[in-house]
């Protein structure tokens, strides 16, 4: 259909929308069979299939599939649930690892900057590098003034101290993307501080490594796979003008050990944790897919 102004508008009636049917459960069995998927019990497989929705295990199947012909080499769908019981446990470790780098960044990142520049002096667009788009700093940080209203620490700062949000609170009220957008647009000198002094790295990386946990974290918080996939974005490594990563989520695991503040802590509880869930799906999973070398555990050990 031709609009007035001589445009295309791209209509599809309702009953059209989609290619291919819906199907039931039994259907959706029958389908994976005939594609090779070996089926050993049929009443586990449906119970799957109903709580887990077909396309979200079929992602599993992937490096399995033979795109020729559409069909799989002869896996097991059980081997397929547990590689997806896997990738959901290994999810939910990243997680609460994620979730305390998280906050040490926002606390090291306001902590420098309060005392440096004084409490409110991130609304100064003078304090942020040139690639600073302070216009949007501003309207994200007022969504999420907004979005977080009924909280009685931002309804305290909104209506007892003019509106007015000390660093030390805004970035109690930063995501993951905001806080690694904010340590991007410092000045150089202010991010190579903040990486020596808590890192022990070069600001580059951090910039890097703060972007890709934040693309992980969001990965992880949406319950996305994993398991045999390569992300987009590759860490810099510690090394100028090297890199050894393949961009799987072993090399993200290694940035996490990196930003990770607690050696103890690292060592005795998420390796070791991490260990046990590669021991309990041992048989399913194939460390390989997962870009995890043969001496994974000593290079994922804090010193």
């Amino acid at each position: 259909m031709r609009t007035s102004g001589g445009h295309f508008l791209y209509l599809r009636e309702f009953d059209n929308i989609g290619t291919k049917p819906a199907t039931t459960y039994q259907e959706q069995i029958e389908i994976l069979k005939s594609r090779n998927v070996i089926i050993e019990d049929k009443q586990f497989c449906e119970k799957a299939l109903s709580s887990l929705n077909y396309y979200r295990l079929t992602a599993y199947m992937l490096l399995f599939k033979d795109f020729s012909k559409n069909t799989y080499s002869d896996i097991s769908f059980e081997r397929i649930y547990y590689l997806y019981e896997f990738d959901r446990e290994l999810r939910s470790l990243l997680i609460g690892v994620l979730e305390e780098i998280e906050i040490f960044v926002r606390t090291k990142i306001a902590y420098y900057h309060a005392h440096k520049f004084g409490p409110v002096a991130y609304l100064d667009s003078a304090n942020y590098n040139h690639w600073h788009q302070h216009d949007k700093f501003i309207e994200h940080l007022n969504n999420a003034i907004y979005q977080n209203r009924d909280n009685d620490f931002v309804k305290h700062h909104s209506d007892s101290k003019d509106g007015k949000f000390p660093i030390w609170v805004a970035v109690e009220l930063f995501s993951f993307g905001m806080i690694s957008k904010f340590y991007a647009d410092l000045l150089p000198k202010d991010k190579k501080k903040i990486a020596r002094e808590h890192f022990d790295t070069g600001f580059e990386q951090l910039e890097s490594w703060l972007q890709c946990l934040y693309i992980l974290r969001n990965r992880c918080a949406h319950y996305m796979r994993l398991y045999y996939y390569r992300f987009n974005k590759a860490p810099k490594d510690r090394i100028a003008k090297t890199n050894r990563f393949k961009n799987m989520i072993f090399d993200y695991i290694l940035i996490i050990k990196e930003c990770y503040p607690h050696a103890f802590k690292w060592n005795m509880e998420f390796v070791a944790e991490l260990e046990q869930l590669i021991l309990e799906y041992n048989e399913f999973i194939d460390l390989s897919h997962i870009g995890f070398p043969s001496n994974w555990k000593d290079e994922l050990m804090k010193s």
